[in-house]
């Protein structure tokens, strides 16, 4: 029987986007709000369209860790029918033959014992002296071309990264507080909470204002990948007339300024000043205060929106014995300054924490960031008036 190697043609694109774990419902949200039929799996979604597709969801999908171009899927039961599997793979649409592709290599109860024998098979496939092993997909992914090479009992796919950088890399943060927040990850808690980019957005210990900046450019409806390159301008078969015209469409979306300009506390002007200078680099205006989150205290008159905080976990010397008091004092500021707004609060899985903070009521999803497991908690604070946002 001859080999089978079903690629996708150029009339159709099929790619896979990967996020940080937990985060799929979010990307899943945004693909939909873009008009697309996502198929949600672990670690991500898939999305099949028309050509460009990767372009599109590289520019525009907020809490995207990573976006990958489906070259082919076929049976490989050992190693001879590996190689002529990754021998048939229209790489001319992503390789020009210079150099040699990196892999990312995944194994999942497939015959291989490891991936040297994987390595070698592609070099045997492509004519190569050798093939180099990439970083993971949550590292960098360097210069040149990365393809990843998943095992699937004996399924092959092999994928083409169009990403790069990381897509949390947006450009503007060239500084960070001392826990920061990967872009991505405050952009999918922000989704998750639903956040509308109307109503106010308060961060009561915004640090190097992450979750102001994420919030502010989803208010004024700018799309994250402007401003930045992406692996996928150095393919051979680059639609550069395509990529210039889905900018430009990009850029007539984006309005002057958000339709609500959030609001940031910290109690250290150091993290303040950080936040002021994210901001300026990402073409923004943010409300900026100090404040201790155990006075906070909103002007007169603003009326409920969100509020979100990712408090510190205590993961350095010294801190761990305060913790318990400061989450107090922020469930205490929550019930006391934010009647009747959305409340969305990044935990680490510590039920003293959780006990302490006294948000019984909130809904409880589970994240990662940085590796390290968390709980993300939503909360529809109580109003006294009953009036809010429901």
């Amino acid at each position: 029987m001859p080999l089978q190697v079903t690629s996708v043609q150029q009339k159709e694109e099929e790619v896979f986007v990967s996020v940080t774990p937990g985060l799929e419902p979010a990307v899943e949200a945004e693909a939909v709000g873009l008009g697309l039929a996502p198929r949600r799996v672990e670690g991500g979604v898939e999305l099949s369209g028309a050509p460009g597709l990767h372009q599109e969801a590289n520019l525009r999908l907020r809490t995207a860790s990573r976006v990958l171009l489906r070259l082919g899927r076929f049976a490989a039961p050992d190693l001879g029918a590996l190689t002529k599997g990754l021998a048939r793979l229209p790489l001319e649409r992503v390789w020009d033959g210079r150099g040699a592709p990196r892999l990312s290599v995944a194994l999942h109860r497939a015959r291989f014992k490891g991936p040297d024998a994987v390595l070698g098979a592609a070099a045997r496939a492509w004519g190569l002296p050798s093939v180099g092993r990439a970083a993971g997909l949550d590292e960098e992914a360097g210069e040149g071309l990365t393809l990843l090479v998943r095992l699937e009992g004996d399924t092959c796919t092999v994928s083409a990264d169009t990403s790069g950088e990381p897509l949390h890399r947006r450009g503007y943060r060239q500084e960070v507080s001392r826990a920061p927040l990967r872009e991505t990850l405050a952009a999918g808690i922000l989704v998750l909470a639903g956040y509308d980019g109307v109503a106010p957005l308060v961060d009561p210990m915004c640090g190097s204002g992450t979750f102001l900046i994420e919030g502010a450019w989803m208010s004024q409806c700018r799309a994250p990948g402007l401003g930045r390159t992406f692996a996928f301008e150095r393919f051979p078969d680059f639609d550069a007339a395509g990529w210039a015209a889905r900018q430009a469409r990009a850029r007539a979306e984006l309005l002057p300024a958000p339709r609500a300009v959030p609001r940031g506390y910290d109690i250290n002007a150091g993290s303040l000043g950080t936040a002021r200078r994210n901001a300026r680099r990402a073409g923004v205006t943010l409300t900026l205060e100090r404040q201790d989150v155990r006075t906070l205290a909103l002007p007169a008159g603003l009326v409920p929106g969100w509020v979100v905080a990712n408090p510190p976990y205590g993961k350095r010397v010294g801190e761990a014995e305060d913790l318990p008091g400061l989450y107090r004092a922020l469930g205490q500021t929550l019930r006391r300054a934010f009647p009747g707004w959305r409340a969305a609060v990044l935990v680490p899985e510590d039920r003293k924490l959780e006990q302490a903070l006294g948000l019984s009521e909130a809904r409880s999803l589970s994240v990662r960031n940085g590796g390290l497991r968390c709980r993300l908690l939503l909360w529809n604070v109580p109003s006294p008036s009953g009036r809010g946002l429901g």
